[in-house]
């Protein structure tokens, strides 16, 4: 017998490609006359009753519904069975627009079926655009078929007939989910904006399907990398504080020190603290410090000149 974390894991497993189902939620067609559509996935109730069999057995689970105190739609109460206890959860979905009851009874399943962690990783999925083209009519259509307004103010009006086809799954969205890229690229991050970026992805789709070790694992390289991006930070910060010093020293020894008198070498200085500021207002660093020993040069430099 499966243990608690295991049953959650297996129940938020992503679904084959032939389990999940796109429905049209934006369209139109665009200045150029091309049709476009915009699409969210979602899991059959049949699918998800598959599930609950596979995973829990047909003993395990069982579901019961009843009408909504408004009259508006119904409340599924879906109990599965974890050891030698039931856990139940409830949700709901108003009747829908096409088989209103029936709408209401599948919608309400689904939304409670997420809450036990099921198809919940749909929801990480962005809407997305399907590949679309135009047909003459619906039966030359290799896709889905739909009929788009030309013009969105008038819905009864004049339409195009276009196909389209489902976006491609990424890869952590699919059965035995592959990681490996995602890792990789908090691995191979050179700055630490774009390790950042790779690791909330990478955690972000763990989360998704549950993968809590693929989660710890992004976790801990992300941990390693950040150390190691900001010891080559720090090196670098240190590298080129050498060479800006060193840059300072020979600026105060060709203009300051070496200036031939007082207006030269006001002149210099005035100069070069434009520079030491420039440089370190574009770097982000305390000019203070700098700005202090190019005046004390040019301090020592002028009782020279006038001794």
């Amino acid at each position: 017998m499966h243990d608690v974390k295991e049953i959650q894991r297996l129940l938020a497993d992503p679904f084959e490609e032939h389990d999940i189902e796109w429905r049209v939620q934006q369209s139109g067609v665009s200045n150029k006359q091309k049709p476009w559509v915009m699409v969210i996935p979602y899991i059959t109730n049949r699918a998800i009753q598959q599930r609950l069999d596979d995973v829990l057995g047909l003993d395990g689970w069982e579901n019961v519904y009843q009408e909504e105190s408004n009259g508006k739609g119904y409340l599924c109460g879906l109990k599965v069975r974890i050891g030698d206890k039931w856990v139940t959860k409830w949700d709901g979905a108003e009747y829908t627009n096409i088989e209103p009851l029936k709408g209401a009874l599948s919608g309400a399943m689904k939304r409670t079926a997420v809450q036990f962690g099921i198809g919940r990783y749909l929801y990480s999925l962005e809407s997305e655009f399907a590949t679309c083209s135009p047909v003459n009519n619906r039966f030359e259509c290799d896709g889905e078929y739909i009929r788009i307004p030309l013009n969105k103010q008038q819905k009864n009006g004049p339409k195009m007939e276009a196909q389209w086809f489902p976006p491609q799954l990424p890869d952590w969205a699919l059965p035995k989910a592959k990681f490996d890229k995602y890792l990789e690229a908090i691995e191979s991050a050179e700055l630490m904006e774009s390790m950042r970026e790779a690791y909330n992805k990478a955690y972000k789709y763990a989360e998704a399907v549950n993968r809590i070790d693929i989660r710890d694992k992004a976790i801990a390289i992300k941990d390693r990398k950040k150390a190691e991006l900001e010891k080559l930070n720090q090196d670098e910060a240190i590298n080129k504080n050498k060479k800006f010093l060193n840059w300072i020293n020979t600026k105060i020894s060709d203009l300051i020190t070496s200036a031939e008198n007082e207006s030269i070498l006001n002149l210099n200085h005035k100069k070069l603290l434009q520079e030491v500021k420039g440089h370190c207002r574009s770097n982000k660093i305390d000019a203070t410090n700098f700005v202090s020993q190019v005046n004390e040069a040019h301090q020592q430099a002028l009782i020279n000149l006038r001794n």
